[in-house]
């Protein structure tokens, strides 16, 4: 049996521009023993007709040598970062030929994650594919293996933009800047900020920025306002590398309302100046691919094989990594863990010893008559995934990823219920800073819920300051009739504490 073995690495993997139905092709590489032809693997990573799977073919090239058709068998796996199998589906084509330019492969190769920076498939994102093609049955007679790389270019682009007199600006009228690109891809980015202003809504300041360009497409902006000592605030984020399609104009409102950075104007606004700091991420093509390695005559050599294994597949150690890196990679590679969360309809695996660490009620409940029960599975079904997600990556990392309104809400419940203190202190900090006339009913019923009093007293004062502009409102008005008892004593805060 002849056996030849291609395994390709996507570097910045998240960052393929391709959209559904577009591949991005390997190196072409030349199997010798596979009658000197030519190939090329195939991979498309929103789909090839289903864009809830990555697809994966096999391809021989059209102006290769060899004969006009060769039979064979090959197999299409998708690796972690230890070079083992994730996903492998063995394609034995006995009574198929690959003619020149034909093709084989399978559309739904391997499901789609939702978010493609997480999970053994991605680790560091990178995508590393293997093709093993072999002529013939028994014992080995010939063998080789190459390896091949791709890596996707990015560049990021920082800029400062600033608004002059905030307070009197005129409302939807939009401020338009653009930024001077250095690169010789000649870049025109450019964009607006205006505050979006909308009957029965608060006001809100809306960055849109613009890519215009054939060659390159807008993946993330991260969005920061620097506050009167010059501290930066995450204050909006885009990011589109698990969207199907690719956009070339990206907007969003920042999470500080109008009304509340004039609240905060001496934090916020000096010298009535509102100063945003813009980071953009561009996926602008190929910064190169190529074959790196190919060793022949492994039938000859065994002991290699693990070698070069233990090689290409090492830990990166270039860049040292925090612990926080660490843990999340503990997390989301599932190393050794020993403990499952069971929503509605997913598992999530993790280790007692940090769910312990992080919560007393996982202590509670995983050394609680230890030596009677072994526990190794917890229902969490009044989680959602998203929710659990996050929940779980916080525990680990410390850190708070993508937050929005809805999500802080049920990441505070979560909190609540695990008694972890410095995630609901994070949530409750969000909360209050995006609070606005109509969420307030919200809040109100989540502190009074949780008997949360310093949540109830923020939402309280931030009433006091408004009066008419919350109690005038159909919001109000609907809030007092589900829920009275709540309305009521706040109105006696306001009674009692308001301003006259």
């Amino acid at each position: 049996m002849r056996k030849f073995t291609f395994i390709w690495s996507v570097q910045n993997y998240s960052y393929c521009w391709h959209g559904e139905c577009e591949d991005l092709e390997s190196p072409t590489f030349f199997a010798e023993m596979m009658q000197q032809t030519s190939w090329n693997l195939h991979l498309y990573p929103r789909g090839n007709g289903d864009p809830d799977f990555i697809s994966l073919f096999l391809k021989r090239c059209d102006n290769c040598n060899g004969p006009e058709k060769i039979a064979l068998n090959f197999e299409l796996s998708i690796l972690d970062a230890n070079g083992r199998d994730l996903e492998s589906d063995k394609i034995e084509l006995n009574d198929l030929e690959f003619q020149k330019s034909a093709s084989y492969g399978l559309s739904d190769f391997f499901e789609r994650p939702e978010n493609n920076l997480v999970g053994r498939a991605f680790t560091s994102d990178i995508l590393r594919v293997r093709c093993t093609m072999w002529i013939g049955e028994g014992e080995i007679d010939k063998e080789a293996l190459s390896y091949a790389k791709t890596r996707i270019r990015i560049e990021k682009i920082s800029f400062i933009n600033t608004i002059e007199s905030f307070a009197t600006i005129i409302l939807n009228l939009k401020k338009t800047f653009n930024v001077t690109h250095v690169s010789k891809h000649a870049l025109n980015l450019s964009g607006n900020v205006y505050i979006r202003s909308e009957p029965g809504s608060e006001d809100e300041v809306m960055v849109e920025i613009f890519l215009d360009s054939q060659n390159a497409h807008l993946i993330t902006c991260q969005i920061y306002i620097l506050n009167s000592s010059g501290k930066e605030i995450e204050c909006g984020k885009i990011d589109t590398r698990n969207d199907l399609c690719r956009k070339s104009t990206m907007s969003t409102p920042i999470n500080f309302e109008m009304r509340n950075l004039l609240d905060q104007k001496h934090e916020y606004l000096p010298n009535d100046k509102l100063t945003l700091r813009c980071e953009c991420t561009l996926s602008n093509g190929i910064e190169f691919q190529r074959i790196e390695d190919t060793f022949y005559d492994l039938h000859l050599t065994p002991l290699l094989k693990q070698r070069i294994r233990d090689t290409k597949f090492a830990p990166c150690t270039s860049e040292p990594k925090s612990v926080s890196d660490d843990l999340r990679c503990l997390y989301k590679d599932q190393i050794l863990s020993d403990i499952r969360l069971e929503t509605k309809s997913k598992i999530f695996h993790a280790h007692k010893s940090v769910l312990c660490a992080r919560s007393p009620v996982f202590t509670s409940m995983l050394t609680t008559n230890i030596k009677d029960k072994l526990m190794d599975c917890i229902e969490v079904e009044d989680l959602e995934d998203s929710t659990i997600d996050q929940f779980l990556l916080f525990l680990y990392t410390d850190i708070l990823e993508g937050l929005q309104w809805e999500s802080a809400m049920k990441l505070y419940y979560s909190a609540y219920k695990y008694q972890v203190q410095r995630l609901k202190d994070f949530c409750t900090s969000f909360l209050i800073t995006g609070l606005n006339k109509r969420n307030i009913g919200d809040l109100l019923i989540l502190a009074d819920k949780h008997q949360d009093s310093d949540l109830k007293t923020a939402v309280e004062k931030f009433i006091c300051m408004r009066d008419k502009q919350i109690f005038c409102t159909d919001e109000w008005e609907c809030f007092m009739e589900t829920h009275s008892e709540i309305a009521l004593k706040t109105m006696y805060f306001y009674l009692k504490n308001g301003r006259d």
